[in-house]
């Protein structure tokens, strides 16, 4: 869907903000629930959010060495 694609760009700059301020992994997490939950209106969403933040901070790790 094309127009989705603005949505979850819009949430980019506040993951990538916690990632460059050293959130840790529950933080991230957290925040993705709430984006996904109670912002986009998502549900059975929170399964996925640890997973994604595991590899947000695996991420952060490579590109900050």
């Amino acid at each position: 869907m094309p127009q989705a694609r603005d949505e979850y760009a819009s949430y980019v700059p506040e993951i990538c903000t916690l990632l460059w301020q050293g959130a840790d992994q529950a933080t991230v997490a957290t925040t993705l629930r709430e984006i996904s939950g109670q912002r986009m209106g998502l549900d059975e969403t929170d399964a996925l959010a640890e997973p994604a933040a595991r590899r947000l901070m695996a991420w952060r790790e490579v590109i900050t060495r």
